[in-house]
């Protein structure tokens, strides 16, 4: 199966399969033709595709009159903050992110540095299909900027600007910090000298050659727990391959769900600004018994950084963010902003006084089981209808797959925005209900995908 997902704001693939050089070129051009030739900023993570898939962009954008300012090797929210800080038509991160290094993809941000909504993609898309590109004369071809060390230096000022500097420089901090050899160790060094952090680096060469999956699960942190148990640090930190994604682990080497990102930021962010919180259907319920103590109100939508952050931005939302560790600090930022989220622990840390697990202990304990099975596209969606149907004298919501809710837990069947696969995950207040509900729902999902259930 050639594996290619165009979903709001990118389009994902595995390389030499279905995310092609032309394809490349003919969304980049489709892409320099949405922001009428105007100037665009690009960055790229640390994969060995991803220098092809820069060339290929750069060719569609060169094209269509665009002039580029080349990142080089960046994590996303550097690309997002360029765009808003040089007021330009709008970037492309060529990332993928948190999937594995057969995969790659161009994620699209506007010109408010934020990904595209839904409304923008559509418009983006049609320009593709139609393939109708702006092709300018060659008399009209800009060269490439590669001059960015300026716009380096402003975003650490701008992540410096969001903190209490002060308050974390007085309590000094040793962190042990996993780049999964990405984009992030050389700006993530130099942010943490800002605040009078140690920081002890770990698999911090960008190879490309990724030390372990990337995304930054408890599962995909057992090399830095176990570092934990032996060093002298405070805590450890897992960085996504494009800086969109964290998670972490206590002094004393245990693995935090990438759950407790959100509600862990949200403590610092409520305390200081009051508003609104963003999350999708997916995430822990820890985020809403947070939000309460501070009298205020988390709303729900589709999974997806950028439906969080839209629907954020739509709500006035102060924090926008999902259980996978990505977390926007609206509207400081635009994008899942994995240095400021860790610069917020730092200060919530510096007001407390306590220990990253001392504070984590305090969160509410919730179970939760994730879990997916692999599902052709052409079958996933038929495969939700008989959940529906399954599900139909519980009130299901459908906004995004199937969201089932009940007063101690919850169920979500989804499919994947990312890979051809159907996810599932489930939530209550004990082990046995969470393990009955999973149970339930990937026997059935089984059943369906290999045709032991009429779809």
């Amino acid at each position: 199966m050639r594996q290619l997902k165009i979903g709001t704001s990118w389009v994902r693939g595995v390389v030499g399969e279905a995310l092609t050089p032309e394809l490349v070129v003919n969304f980049a051009c489709a892409f320099g033709t949405w922001c009428d030739g105007g100037p665009v900023v690009i960055g790229r993570d640390t994969r060995r595709s991803s220098a092809a898939l820069r060339a290929a962009t750069l060719a569609g954008l060169i094209s269509a009159g665009c002039e580029v300012i080349d990142l080089g090797v960046a994590p996303t929210p550097l690309v997002s903050f360029a765009v808003r800080e040089m007021g330009i038509a709008g970037g492309i991160s060529i990332t993928g992110s948190h999937n594995d290094t057969k995969w790659n993809a161009l994620k699209f941000l506007g010109p408010d540095g934020a990904l595209l909504n839904a409304v923008k993609s559509e418009e983006l898309l049609d320009i593709y299909h139609a393939s109708q590109f702006l092709l300018a004369p060659w008399d009209k071809l800009h060269p490439v900027d590669t001059n960015t060390e300026k716009l380096i230096d402003r975003y650490l000022e701008h992540l410096l600007s969001v903190l209490d500097v002060d308050a974390i420089r007085r309590r000094p901090t040793r962190i042990v910090v996993d780049f999964c050899n990405g984009t992030c160790a050389p700006i993530a060094s130099r942010f943490l000298k800002e605040l009078n952090c140690t920081l002890l680096p770990l698999n911090e060469e960008p190879s490309g050659e990724f030390a372990h999956p990337p995304a930054p699960s408890a599962v995909n942190m057992r090399q830095l727990a176990s570092l934990m148990r032996c060093l002298q640090a405070d805590f450890g930190a897992a960085l996504n391959i494009d800086g969109d994604r964290i998670g972490f682990v206590t002094g004393e080497g245990v693995a935090l769900s990438e759950e407790h990102t959100l509600p862990l930021t949200a403590r610092i962010r409520l305390r200081r600004r009051p508003g609104p919180v963003v999350t999708n259907f997916s995430t822990s319920r820890m985020v809403e018994e947070v939000a309460a103590q501070y009298g205020q109100t988390v709303i729900r939508t589709a999974v997806g950084e950028s439906h969080v952050i839209d629907q954020g931005l739509a709500e006035g939302a102060v924090l926008a963010g999902e259980g996978s560790g990505g977390v926007a600090v609206l509207p400081n930022s635009m994008t899942f902003d994995a240095l400021l989220t860790l610069g917020f622990i730092l200060e919530e840390l510096a007001f407390s006084g306590e220990s990253l697990a001392s504070s984590a202990s305090t969160l509410p304990q919730y179970f939760m089981r994730k879990r997916h099975l692999p599902c052709p596209p052409n079958l996933v969606y038929r495969v939700l209808d008989r959940f529906r149907a399954l599900y139909s004298d519980s009130n299901p919501d459908c906004t995004d797959g199937l969201r089932l809710s009940w007063n101690d837990a919850w169920l979500h069947i989804r499919a994947s925005n990312t890979e051809p696969i159907l996810r599932i995950i489930a939530e209550a207040q004990t082990l046995q209900r969470v393990d009955e509900l999973m149970e339930q729902a990937i026997t059935y999902a089984r059943r369906a995908v290999f045709g032991h259930v009429e779809v």
